[in-house]
């Protein structure tokens, strides 16, 4: 990725959305469903075998039911944000779920299962059962596709399809396995696998996807090819699949890989991650991403997060993503990274000029916290029509401060070397207190600047923010993870595999934030798994059974 940070805006314009557009014509996307073509006829035409796999990679750049509902499940069915929007009743089927006990007809919940399945494990097992390493396909121009190609192919697919089932492994936990096209399986055979098969069925794709020889490392990826997966990103992934399914000593195994490869690192200023596509999603840190931009030659554009999470109002947002005052009271006194996880309600920023500005009025709709992810704000530098919905925002799936946190945590679930846990916390709090920005460089005035008399040294951390071995370790590296990761989509996660969610919620749904918002408000031991959508279980005439506590 080093090579990849001083490319030109118009070379990384051609790397966005992961390389999926790549080679992708209009021709190709209009097409009808594989199962509707002569299939020997479709897969003796050019290029017809990665087209295949770029259908696989195209659920993640899908704007509603993938990279909203990211935000949604991460971040707004946990304690880090409301759902916000026009009034309580705009996109209900979020309270509804966030209360802590939803009916198994809600919409929300249905349109997860099915897209994940439908646009997102359906294509994975449609290249699966069409491309083997002995299938005659052919390149551009003609040559045949080599065997270490199909390999590698192979190897992405799979992946791909256990990053799906992990999906939905984390919400609904029992959910079927099915291993063919959607158009090809036998409803009435249709039943649910448990968790500890579903477990085994994404960690056999990963293991499958890792030992493939052809699936090329973090630092033999060809830059016109960013974005697609490597050993690392698997690596990394398979860890995470393994510490929600509570194997922490195998996640610390595949984390230990990647950090010692020495390829990835963190960044001096974590407001650079969020603010730049050179020095953030194309920098060390970036582990496995999604790169989004316009691509008008595609009749393609960034990004919707941006339109569906920035304020109503001037920025011209519909408020979504709105983190909570007790995400804020979580980060300490001097940390920068707050000012770069959270924007306020009067918060004045600059407009493309950095002259003219802003003011943020966050008031008249739902949103009592009255904040906004600063994570998804966009300068306007960014936004090449001027809309929020031509821009470059991008997200992260795993960046490199989250691997550390990982094994960090691993180390203290296994009684690891604490000395290992003390150094990583202080290499990510050392980057966040003393080599970040401690204001916002895009803002003429932000309630969350850290003031010049707050502003952290190197002395100062020694002495004061230094996290010491004698410290509760398993509280540092918990704390850490909500700080250093709010608002990325993964705290919903975090609280699951730690066994907190219950306590945590219902602790939430006691104060007057969650009494608004009804977020945790009906938690229980009974919350998840949430329920199999109901529609499911209709369609296979019951074949396909609903989760005991629902």
């Amino acid at each position: 990725m080093k090579s990849i940070i001083n490319f030109s805006k118009t070379c990384i314009a051609l790397l966005c959305i992961g390389a999926l557009a790549v080679s992708c014509n209009d021709d190709f996307l209009d097409r009808p469903p594989l199962g509707t073509l002569d299939e020997t006829t479709f897969l003796s035409t050019e290029d017809a075998g990665y087209k295949l796999l770029i259908q696989c990679y195209f659920h993640i750049t899908d704007h509603w039911n993938y990279q909203d509902t990211k935000f949604i499940f991460g971040d707004q069915l946990a304690d880090d944000c409301s759902k916000g929007g026009s009034d309580a009743g705009d996109r209900v089927r979020i309270t509804e779920v966030a209360t802590g006990r939803p009916l198994a007809t809600n919409a929300m919940l249905t349109n997860y299962w099915t897209y994940r399945y439908k646009d997102g494990i359906s294509p994975c097992n449609v290249f699966l059962q069409k491309i083997t390493p002995e299938t005659q396909l052919i390149e551009t121009g003609g040559a045949l596709v080599s065997k270490e190609k199909k390999q590698r192919w192979i190897a992405e697919a799979r992946f791909l399809r256990a990053f799906y089932y992990y999906d939905l492994a984390t919400v609904y936990a029992n959910v079927p396995i099915i291993k063919e096209p959607l158009a090809g399986v036998d409803k009435s055979t249709l039943t649910k696998s448990d968790k500890e098969e579903v477990k085994k069925f994404i960690l056999e794709d990963l293991e499958a996807a890792i030992n493939e020889p052809n699936l090329p490392t973090a630092s033999n990826l060809p830059i016109n090819e960013y974005g697609r997966i490597t050993k690392e990103a698997a690596k990394a992934f398979r860890a995470r699949v393994l510490m929600f399914f509570g194997d922490y000593a195998a996640a610390q195994k595949d984390l230990k890989d990647v950090i010692d490869t020495n390829y990835f690192g963190i960044i001096d200023d974590y407001s650079d991650l969020f603010n730049s596509v050179e020095k953030g999603y194309l920098s060390k840190e970036a582990v496995f991403i999604t790169v989004r931009g316009y691509q008008p030659a595609y009749s393609l554009g960034g990004s919707v997060c941006p339109q569906m999470n920035m304020g109503r109002g001037p920025t011209g947002g519909w408020g979504g993503e709105c983190p909570t005052i007790d995400l804020v009271n979580e980060y300490e006194v001097g940390d920068p990274r707050l000012v770069h996880t959270v924007i306020s309600s009067g918060d004045i920023f600059y407009k493309a000029d950095m002259e003219t500005t802003e003011t943020h009025d966050y008031s008249g709709y739902d949103n009592y916290p009255r904040q906004h992810s600063r994570k998804q704000w966009i300068d306007y530098s960014r936004r090449f029509t001027g809309g929020l919905l031509d821009t470059d925002w991008s997200f992260y799936h795993i960046r490199y401060a989250d691997v550390l946190l990982m094994y960090a945590e691993c180390l203290v679930e296994t009684g690891g070397d604490k000395q290992v846990v003390v150094d990583i916390l202080n290499q990510i709090r050392h980057r966040a207190f003393v080599t970040t920005s401690p204001k916002d460089q895009f803002a003429q005035m932000r309630k969350f600047n850290v003031p010049d008399d707050k502003k952290v040294t190197e002395e100062i951390f020694n002495a004061k923010y230094k996290v010491k071995i004698t410290d509760d370790l398993r509280k540092a590296v918990r704390h850490e993870r909500r700080v250093e990761l709010g608002c990325e989509g993964l705290r919903f996660y975090d609280l699951l595999r730690w066994g907190t969610f219950v306590s945590t919620m219902q602790a939430f749904g006691k104060t007057t934030e969650g009494q608004y918002s009804g977020a945790g408000t009906q938690v229980s031991d009974k919350t998840w798994p949430y329920p199999i959508p109901q529609n499911e279980i209709d369609f296979v005439g019951g074949s396909l059974t609903q989760n005991d506590n629902y």
